[in-house]
């Protein structure tokens, strides 16, 4: 599978996949690598060995995980490139791609109730208690260990905004523009959000809005933390405290205690809840559109968009300008295939051919870190899920915290960069 014909997607390196030299970029996500290879098959499930591939492509679904340089359970779509990578796929025998377990799932089409499983007699139920244990878990141990981090040390904040997507970045600019102290943090490896879905022309100059806040947050004295997750939050004395991973950096982890915290982590990939969904070549819209405007990856010849609306419509008009054929289709029944995605089929027995399924749905509200401090959540019917209840102006019930964007609930980027803004102005104390 190509590449969009652009010198910046120019191969540079080589890393090794199950004992094969794959071409990649060196700091592209090995995901977006193999993906330009054609080899979307990367993993197998936990119990029936089904095949598996990148889906959200976001670091929240964890079905990329594979062994790199020796450690296990380690997630392809965030960890980058560079020449002499070791990348091998775990939990199969031998791989992946040719996993002789992989029958569990051919001959366990009900399902499998491994608890009862051989239990017509003691000796029998006794073999088949210690093989199924040598198929648990995923991943081996890892080759050499890892070192504990050190323990951080505590830092003040004005402010903490979490995400740096279209709302993150409206509540940075407007607490940056009264002068408070902000750690603005994501953890995705650039800022922007869904703003970075976009390809850009050779020589034309990136989104605006990203690097303008990132500029403004600083001149205040501020920082932007970018592929720095935010682990927890929780209530101390009275004030907040947040742990967060720079995975960039030795030791990695970092105790913030902000006056207040603006939430705007935005939401995680739902997967289609249609049959054999899990399939590899099944991919979260935006997902695959920041993999094709930042590593030009083409993920295949055919794809189907499988949703409606402005964004299906968009993800659909950037996939046929990359030269690949694309239906937009509302609805389907099931995805064809087994180690890839083959076709679609409809509930009136018709059937498309694609090798690339678009999954175009809001995000369910990523509300854990606004839970773990007691903000109460109602359901969001146009996102299907649970999202953080706030005022107009952004305000929880939790003293302190505010939340803003898709966390609160289904919007579109001018939406969410507004209510950005009105949290940040109602944070600013």
């Amino acid at each position: 599978m190509p590449r969009l014909p652009d010198p910046r997607f120019d191969a540079d390196c080589t890393i090794v996949f199950d004992g094969q030299e794959i071409p990649a970029r060196a700091g592209e996500p090995i995901a977006a690598a193999l993906l330009a290879a054609g080899r979307p098959l990367v993993a197998r499930s936990a119990k029936y060995h089904r095949p598996r591939g990148p889906f959200c492509l976001a670091g929240s679904c964890h079905s990329c995980l594979v062994r790199v340089d020796g450690q296990p359970n380690v997630r392809a779509c965030r960890t980058p490139c560079r020449g002499g990578l070791v990348v091998r796929t775990q939990h199969a025998l031998p791989t992946a791609t040719h996993d002789l377990l992989g029958v569990i799932d051919r001959v366990t089409p009900g399902g499998l109730d491994h608890h009862h499983l051989g239990t017509s007699s003691v000796p029998l139920n006794r073999a088949m208690v210690a093989f199924s244990r040598r198929l648990t878990g995923i991943g081996k141990l890892p080759d050499d260990p890892l070192l504990p981090p050190a323990t951080p040390r505590e830092e003040p904040f004005d402010v903490l905004v979490i995400g740096a997507g279209p709302a993150g970045l409206g509540a940075a600019e407007a607490l940056a523009e009264a002068g408070r102290r902000v750690l603005l943090a994501d953890s995705e490896p650039r800022a922007g959000g869904r703003l970075r879905c976009r390809y850009r022309l050779p020589g034309e100059p990136p989104p605006s809005l990203a690097g303008q806040v990132e500029a403004r947050v600083r001149s205040a004295g501020g920082e932007v933390a970018i592929d720095a997750p935010v682990l927890g939050l929780w209530l101390d004395g009275g004030s907040v405290l947040a742990l967060l991973h720079q995975r960039a950096e030795p030791g990695g982890l970092r105790l913030v205690r902000p006056a207040r915290v603006v939430l705007c982590a935005g939401g995680t990939a739902v997967p289609a809840g249609i049959e054999d969904g899990d399939r590899p070549g099944v991919f979260w819209g935006r997902g695959l559109a920041v993999a094709l405007a930042e590593h030009g990856t083409v993920p295949g010849r055919r794809a189907a968009v499988l949703g409606a609306g402005d964004e299906a419509s968009e993800l659909a008009a950037r996939l046929d300008e990359a030269g690949m054929v694309v239906t937009l289709v509302p609805a389907a029944r099931r995805v064809l295939g087994r180690g890839r995605v083959r076709g679609l089929a409809d509930g009136s027995g018709g059937e498309l051919g694609c090798d690339t399924v678009a999954v175009v749905q809001p995000p369910a509200p990523a509300t854990e870190l606004a839970r773990l401090l007691g903000a109460p959540v109602a359901f969001d019917a146009m996102a299907a899920a649970f999202a953080v209840t706030a005022d107009r102006h952004g305000r929880t019930a939790v003293p302190g915290l505010f939340a803003a964007g898709e966390v609160t609930g289904a919007m579109d980027a001018a939406q969410a960069a507004e209510a950005g803004r009105r949290a940040g102005e109602a944070a600013r104390g």
